[in-house]
């Protein structure tokens, strides 16, 4: 941390703050208090409960939303964002915040869920035109990061595929009575781990492009570094 400024001292702290509660909350918990949810149902939110009651529960159930708004917003900081532009999507993601938080609805509208599938599809097509109209200007590593990114596309949206399998058509996890009727419960789960081996798949894609193009814009800040020293170097 040697030789950081303020803001990105600040930066990182909110950002290492963020990032411990999805580990620790978020992600280490789970592993206990999912299954004591799914064995004691709404007992486990009772006050006094061994499993942290009412106030833990509202703790992790948001710790995923909150945690990565965090960590974002530290990575904003760090990176001196200016004000207006870090403002507005802290009261965008507040907004989603509350509205993930306590919007509910007992609607199971297809429309709805065509119109968000279309949405994703248009965004999908557009995001593969754009990959293909680049691609030919690039070379290198920036080649290499822009196909990660086209895998993890792909990979992105063979997971929303299988989501509006799992809950919809065919397994139709919400409307459990169907599920059970056509005994459909034991293909739900098979499908459930493709969703999440894909979401893994694009998000390790994701990574991975990132590194690259980061360690290709430093390698050509390197370069010009150097040519700078030798130019000047040259005219004395």
């Amino acid at each position: 941390m040697k030789g950081w400024g303020t803001a990105q001292k600040l930066g990182a702290g909110i950002a290492v703050i963020g990032a411990m509660y999805l580990v620790m909350v978020a992600w280490m918990s789970s592993w206990w208090y999912v299954p004591a949810l799914l064995e004691h149902g709404p007992r486990a939110f009772t006050e006094g409960a061994p499993y942290g009651g009412k106030a833990f529960s509202i703790l992790w159930a948001g710790s995923g939303v909150i945690g990565a708004m965090v960590v974002a917003l530290g990575a904003a900081t760090y990176c001196a964002v200016g004000t207006l532009r870090l403002l507005l999507p802290a009261a965008g993601a507040t907004l989603l915040a509350a509205w993930l938080g306590f919007w509910s609805t007992s609607s199971r509208n297809g429309v709805v869920f065509g119109v968000g599938g279309g949405l994703i599809l248009l965004c999908f097509l557009t995001a593969c035109l754009d990959w293909a109209a680049t691609r030919r200007h690039l070379d290198g590593p920036a080649r290499n990061a822009s196909d990660l990114r086209l895998a993890a596309h792909v990979s992105f949206f063979i997971a929303a595929w299988g989501l509006c399998g799992l809950l919809g058509a065919p397994i139709s996890a919400l409307r459990p009575e169907l599920s059970e009727l056509q005994g459909r419960s034991s293909a739900g789960s098979s499908l459930a781990i493709k969703v999440l081996v894909c979401l893994v798949l694009g998000w390790g894609f994701t990574a991975v492009a990132q590194r690259i193009e980061r360690g290709e814009k430093q390698r050509a800040a390197q370069d010009r570094a150097a040519d700078a020293i030798t130019g000047l170097a040259l005219s004395t």
